[in-house]
């Protein structure tokens, strides 16, 4: 019988980074980071379930005409098929939901240069009003599951090259999925989890570009150490929206293996192992950008001995000087929210 995909072993430093990005959100975050918080304890928590189910399911796509038929080889398999399904089900709604976070997070940081910093109990809400577009798609999704040997006996029908039926070769596979594409629930989850993703993208960069041109505009009156935070944060900014690159590239694959156009063991593989690597790399991006949370890492990593603080440094880019040459005016309007963005060194 097959063996796992190697790439499934990459989610258990995923759910690691996870779990500690969880720990310094909740013991390391400053008071001005509190809303924007929200946003990443968001992230960890989607994130780290994610690698979990994911883990759990180590699906495998099988393309059969207009079934959506996956293999799966992980845990799940001595269950049931219904719990594999439900893995599956969870791991594209969890992160059709971070996108729409990740957009959140780009419009905030935009807005904090604009406007105030929205509180907690606002980004609380906009949080909760997203995941529920989400959980009601991840319902549906869920509760249109076809049968398992109908499933079968298509995937049998239209890959014999394969012979999946033989039992010698891949022992007892487990399927679920669905039996046609063809119904609102399975087409809304599609559409949901793979088109969105596009306008997504767009308007991430659009905010992106919005908030590096406002840096760049305001840069003539800010302090060098100020300069220097920000310059970290446009490379932050870069790098955080290259990550939607692999939804937007397993979501081109998957719709273009669906329809016919390309065929084979590779977009069979490629589709849910590329969506792997953005619950395992989104908690990198916090640790080496945010400070509060990479000094909170440092410190925890210290008390095991494996690494050793130099000094007491307290030269840390959390809190840095202000801009002298800024109004006083827009210094207390906009407090909160230059905090936030120092904070990002």
């Amino acid at each position: 019988p097959p063996r796992p995909p190697l790439s499934n072993h990459a989610l258990i430093p995923g759910i690691v980074l996870n779990l500690l990005l969880i720990w310094v959100i909740c013991h390391r975050t400053p008071v001005h980071m509190k809303s924007y918080a929200v946003l990443l304890f968001n992230f960890a928590v989607f994130d780290l379930l994610t690698c979990v189910a994911s883990l759990f399911a180590c699906q495998k796509t099988i393309f059969s005409g207009f079934s959506l038929t996956y293999i799966f080889h992980g845990p799940c398999k001595y269950v049931a098929p219904w719990l594999c399904y439900f893995c599956h089900c969870f791991v594209c709604h969890a992160m059709a939901h971070s996108q729409w976070i990740l957009l959140i997070s780009f419009i905030y940081r935009w807005r904090i240069l604009v406007d105030e910093a929205p509180g907690v109990k606002s980004m609380s809400m906009i949080v909760a009003g997203f995941y529920s577009m989400s959980f009601v798609v991840f319902l549906f999704y869920y509760l249109d599951m076809g049968a398992s040997d109908e499933l079968k006996q298509i995937m049998y029908d239209l890959h014999p090259q394969y012979h999946y039926e033989d039992t010698d070769i891949w022992g007892n596979l487990t399927v679920s999925g669905n039996t046609t594409i063809f119904t609102i629930s399975s087409m809304t989850a599609i559409i949901y989890m793979t088109v969105t993703c596009v306008p997504i993208y767009f308007l991430i960069h659009w905010f992106r570009n919005q908030t590096l041109s406002i840096l760049a505009s305001s840069a003539c009156s800010m302090s060098e150490t100020t300069k220097a935070s920000h310059a970290k944060l446009i490379l932050a900014l870069s790098i955080q929206a290259t990550i939607p690159l692999f939804w937007l590239l397993a979501s081109f694959i998957f719709t273009l293996a669906e329809f016919g156009v390309i065929s084979g063991p590779i977009p069979e593989n490629m589709t849910f192992r590329l969506m792997d690597c953005i619950p395992s790399s989104s908690p990198l991006v916090a640790f080496i950008f945010i400070a509060p949370y990479r000094e909170g890492l440092l410190r925890l990593i210290s008390k095991t001995g494996i690494y050793k603080k130099a000094t007491e440094n307290r030269v840390s880019s959390t809190v840095e000087p202000t801009t002298q040459a800024t109004t006083q005016s827009t210094q207390q309007y906009r407090s909160n929210g230059r905090n936030d963005m120092r904070a990002m060194a």
